[in-house]
Parts: structure tokens; sequence; C-alpha cells
């Protein structure tokens, strides 16, 4: 695709993570009785997803590589410590005091409930919709850090939706220019083909933070490394209005084929 050949690292980064769900399915079969504490993959996403709102990809992954230097015990640890020394371990992330108390109490009540302080049992839930409704139940849990959860973690097909994926949307015209995220969620998450899901968000996210065409206000958070010209410019579908799940404004249809041959 014209995205995927100006973002070929993405594209390569996801044919790993689809590798590593098909490796942890045929691991998950096997039948074991050794008790794996440091594999928590699941909880490892929420973690992380939690720690990226608000602050950039660079102070998230330094607040969850914080994390797990000053907690080598792993999340176990992390339930039962200081709340202040969780703290310093994210400061770099902001609204540290906020971030420590929510994760640690997610930690608790998992422990309280399942006997283990970790995630890890969502991947023996059935259905997307009941792995939203449980996370949706702890604070800072909202739609677009589950659906990150769901797709990072746990290979579910979602469509997040963050500041560049709506950005480049309403640009497009895929949605009005009106449309709040949740509402561009509820819809995109329809009209993406599912096998197109996860390449398709990574790629509008990255090339949010790179291109000047896409940017917001035309100033990417990276320099180009190459020159090159946007291969989204120009390209716009039809207005129509939906029929909403929620009420939205009126919206821009998006045929899946369409989104098929922009992925």
């Amino acid at each position: 695709s014209a995205l995927g050949n100006i973002h070929p690292d993405v594209v390569e980064e996801n044919q790993k993570r689809r590798e590593g769900f098909i490796d942890r399915k045929k691991k998950k079969k096997q039948k074991t009785n050794k008790k794996q504490t440091n594999c928590t993959p699941v909880t490892d996403a929420v973690i992380s997803t939690m720690l990226s709102q608000n602050t950039t990809a660079a102070n998230q992954n330094r607040a969850f590589a914080g994390l797990k230097e000053a907690f080598p015990g792993g999340w176990e640890e992390v339930a039962t410590a200081d709340t202040s020394l969780i703290e310093d371990a994210i400061r770099v992330a902001g609204l540290a005091k906020i971030r420590a108390e929510r994760m640690q109490n997610m930690l608790q009540i998992v422990k309280e409930e399942r006997g283990e302080a970790n995630f890890e049992y969502l991947q023996n839930f059935t259905s997307t919709d009941a792995i939203q409704k449980e996370l949706s139940r702890f604070k800072g849990m909202g739609p677009k850090t589950i659906s990150c959860v769901c797709l990072f973690a746990l290979g579910i097909p979602e469509f997040p939706v963050d500041t560049h994926v709506l950005r480049i949307s309403q640009k497009l015209g895929w949605v009005s220019a009106s449309t709040s995220r949740e509402a561009a969620y509820e819809y995109l998450n329809d009209v993406v083909p599912d096998e197109h899901k996860l390449d398709l968000h990574c790629l509008l996210v990255t090339h949010g933070k790179w291109c000047y065409n896409c940017a917001a206000n035309g100033k990417p958070q990276f320099k180009p490394k190459e020159k090159w010209t946007c291969p989204l410019i120009g390209m716009k579908s039809g207005k129509m209005v939906i029929k909403p799940k929620v009420k939205v404004e009126k919206q821009v249809k998006v045929k899946k084929e369409e989104v098929k041959h922009r992925a």
C-alpha cells in the first residue's frame, strides 16, 4: 500500500506482532503446570497504554521501563508497594499521582478477585464485549485505551481512534470535522475491515507524526528521513448520513473497498 511503502517499519513491526499472537496461542494450548509469573503481556499492555495517555511515546516508554526497573518482582510487587514509589518510577509521563493510584487500584482489585495481580485472565474471555465490559469498570480505562489493549495485547481486530487517526480521518472526509473521537471510533470500527485494522491504525498514527501534510498544524513531531509526497493528498470520499449506534453528527461514508485500497 502507499502508506506501507512510506512506513515499511510499521508493517514489519505488525508482522512481528501477528507472529507473536500465533506463538502465544500455540503455547497456551500446550499443557504445562509451570507458572510463568514474569510473562504478563496483557498486563504489560494495560499498564503501558494507561501511561500513554496525554504524553509522548518517548515518555511513555521511559515511564514503563522505570516501573519494570523499580519493581523487579513484577505486578504483584506493584500492587503492594508504597504508592509514592510508583509515582517516582513513572513521574516522567506526568500525572504521576493519579496514574499510580489508578494503576495500583486495578491490580489490587484483580488480586482480590482472582488471586493474582495481573490481567492475563482476559485471554480466556470469549467475546470482545466481555473484555470491554471488564476493563471499563476501572478508572482510567476509556474506550481508546481498551481498544488498544484488545488490538495490541490480545490480537482482537479493533480500530482505536487517537488524535492522529481522528485528524486524518476528518481530513480525508471519512468522518465530519465536528465528529468526536468516541463517535469516530464507533463508526470507523464498523467500516474498516478487520484484516486491515492493525496496519491502518498504526500507519495513520505514524503518518500523523511524520507527515507535513497530515500533522497537526502542519508541524510533524519528527522530520521525515526522506523526501516524499503524501499519498493521501487529494483523497476524499462522498458524504452521507450513517445510521448511528450512538448520537453522532452527519458523517462521511467510507466504503470498505476504499479503506482496503488505502491501507
